[in-house]
C-alpha cells in the first residue's frame, strides 16, 4: 500500500534511482515558459512510481520557486467518495492561504453561487470535507442554507420550478464569477495543481473532474498536472460513454500535453536497464529482514536481469521482495547446506511465483516444459559448446537450469558430441560455475547433470510449500 506520508516529504536528492530528476526539471521548464502546457498530463503505467514522482516533482517545485508558485497536491481516489470534484479542487486552492486571509474569504464567497447551483451545497459532510478547518468562514447565507437543508426545511429536489429555472439563468454568471476569482487570487501567485490517482476513481467521478479541469480552471496562471494511466483512463472514459467512444479523441481535448515516464534508466555502462530491474536491487538493499551476506551477493541481482520480468509493475517488485522476506523468516538456518544456491532459489522461485504462475505450478509438479522455463529465462535451447557465451556471461542463469533441468520433461541442455561427452572447454567453464557455488558433490560429471537424489529438489519442494502458505495482496 502507497504510504503518502512518507512520500510528502521526499525529494530526489533522497533518492532518485530512476533518473527521474531531469525529466521533472524539463517540466518545470515548460511551467516556467510562455508555452500554454496546461492541462498537462504524465502517464505512467500502474506500479511505475507515479505518486512518488508527483510528491518529488511538488517538491522541486517548491524548492527551486522563483515564480512564487502556489503548489497543491490532490489525491483523487481519496476524494471521490465525497463526489464533488469541484469541492475538491476549490478546497485545494482556498488552502493556500491563512484563516484570516482577505483572498481565501473573497474566493470562498465567489466560489459559492456557482458550488450552490451544481453541487446543492446540501449535504453539510461534503461541505466539510471540501473545507474542513476553513468552514467556519462560510458566509451568514450559505450556513443559513445549510440549517434549513438540515432541518428539512428546504433541500434541491424540493426547490420550486421557478427557483431551478433562476439558478439556471444565472449558472453562466456565477461560473464567470468563479473563473475571474481564480485568475484574481492567481495572479499574484501562479497556482499549480496536481492530480493524482484518477486512474483508480469510479468512472464517473473520473469524468466529472475532467469536464471541471476544462470549464472551470482553464483560466491565466492556474496550471493543472494529471498524473495518471492514460490507458486506464482511457478504459474509464469508454465505461462512461459507452464501447464506440473515441476515448482517446475524447481525452486529448482537455489537455495540450502530455508528458511519458520511461520505463528503462541507464545503468553505469550507460545502457538501457529495465527499472525495476534497478528497484529491486534498491528493495533488496533497504529490506530489514534480508541479511547483509545475501544482499551483498551480486548473483541474486542477477536473476531479475534475466528472467522474462518487463511486464512487472514496481509494486510487483515489492511483492517479490515481500516473499523473499517471508521465505527467509520461514527458513531454518541450521538446516542450510548451500546458502548460496539456496538464496539463488528463493529469489528465483518468489520471482515465477509472482510473474508467472504457470510456469510455478510446473516446478511445483516436477514437469516443466522446456519452452516455459526457457522462455522466462530469456533464452533458446542450450547446445555446448557452439552456446558456450552462457557459461562465460550468465553463470547464475545457467546453474538455476541446470538444477531444472533434470525437472523438464523435455530436455534442454544439449552436446555436440555425438558420443554424448562434453568437450574440454565447456567442461572447464562448468566446473568453474560449480566450484564458485560449492555445488559440486551435487553433480553428475560423467553427464554433467545434478544428480537426481540431490538434496536440491528437496529443497526447491520446502521453498514452493513456503510459498504457497501465503498469498501477497498488496
Amino acid at each position: 500500500m502507497t504510504d503518502y506520508n512518507e512520500m510528502k516529504a521526499l525529494t530526489f536528492d533522497d533518492r532518485d534511482e530512476f533518473s527521474r530528476k531531469p525529466i521533472a526539471e524539463k517540466i518545470i521548464k515548460l511551467l516556467d515558459s510562455d508555452i500554454n502546457v496546461s492541462p498537462l498530463i504524465i502517464d505512467g503505467k500502474w506500479g511505475t512510481g507515479k505518486t512518488e514522482f508527483c510528491f518529488k516533482l511538488k517538491n522541486l517545485i517548491e524548492s527551486e520557486n522563483s515564480n512564487e508558485y502556489k503548489v497543491g497536491y490532490v489525491n483523487a481516489f481519496q476524494a471521490d467518495h465525497a463526489n464533488e470534484p469541484l469541492l475538491t479542487l476549490i478546497a485545494e486552492v482556498a488552502g493556500f492561504y491563512g484563516e484570516n486571509n482577505d483572498k481565501r474569504q473573497s474566493f470562498i464567497a465567489s466560489a459559492i453561487p456557482y458550488l450552490r447551483l451544481v453541487t446543492g451545497l446540501g449535504i453539510k459532510a461534503t461541505l466539510s470535507f471540501a473545507f474542513g478547518r476553513y468552514a467556519a468562514d462560510i458566509p451568514d447565507e450559505l450556513a443559513d442554507g445549510i440549517d434549513e437543508i438540515k432541518e428539512g426545511s428546504k433541500s434541491l429536489i424540493d426547490q420550486s420550478l421557478e427557483s431551478l429555472i433562476k439558478d439556471q439563468v444565472e449558472a453562466e454568471k456565477n461560473l464567470a464569477t468563479l473563473r475571474d476569482a481564480l485568475t484574481d487570487i492567481a495572479s499574484t501567485n501562479p497556482i499549480i495543481l496536481l492530480i493524482d490517482e484518477l486512474d483508480r476513481c469510479r468512472p464517473d467521478f473520473a469524468v466529472m473532474m475532467l469536464e471541471t479541469i476544462k470549464h472551470v480552471f482553464d483560466v491565466k496562471n492556474v496550471q493543472i498536472i494529471l498524473v495518471t494511466n492514460v490507458e486506464q483512463l482511457k478504459a474509464t472514459i469508454k465505461h462512461s460513454y459507452g464501447s464506440e467512444t473515441n476515448s482517446h479523441d475524447y481525452l486529448y481535448k482537455f489537455f495540450k500535453y502530455q508528458i511519458n515516464l520511461p520505463t528503462v534508466s541507464k545503468d553505469e555502462a550507460n545502457g538501457n536497464t529495465e527499472n525495476n530491474i534497478t528497484y529491486f536491487h534498491s528493495a533488496v538493499q533497504v529490506s530489514k529482514v534480508i541479511p547483509e551476506d545475501f544482499k551483498n551477493s551480486s548473483y541474486i541481482y542477477d536473476i531479475a536481469k534475466f528472467t522474462e520480468i518487463k511486464h512487472l509493475s514496481l509494486r510487483n517488485i515489492e511483492q517479490i521482495v515481500r516473499c523473499i522476506e517471508t521465505l527467509i523468516i520461514f527458513e531454518d538456518n541450521s538446516k542450510s547446506r548451500n546458502p548460496e544456491v539456496e538464496q539463488l532459489l528463493i529469489v528465483f522461485l518468489s520471482f515465477v511465483y509472482i510473474a508467472n504462475k504457470n510456469l510455478f505450478e510446473q516446478i511445483r509438479d516436477n514437469s516443466i516444459q522446456a519452452s516455459d522455463i526457457l522462455g522466462f529465462s530469456s533464452c533458446e535451447d542450450i547446445n555446448l559448446p557452439s552456446d558456450n557465451s552462457i557459461l562465460e556471461q550468465y553463470p547464475t542463469k545457467f546453474l538455476i537450469l541446470l538444477i531444472l533441468h533434470n525437472l523438464t520433461e523435455d530436455r534442454f541442455i544439449r552436446t555436440s558430441n555425438y558420443e554424448g561427452n562434453m568437450d574440454y572447454e565447456s567442461s572447464r567453464l562448468i566446473e568453474l560455475i560449480l566450484n564458485k557455488f560449492n555445488f559440486t558433490h551435487e553433480v553428475n560429471f560423467s553427464s554433467y547433470h545434478v544428480i537426481e537424489s540431490s538434496y536440491i529438489y528437496k529443497y526447491i519442494d520446502h521453498t514452493i510449500n513456503n510459498l504457497l502458505l501465503f498469498d501477497i495482496v498488496k
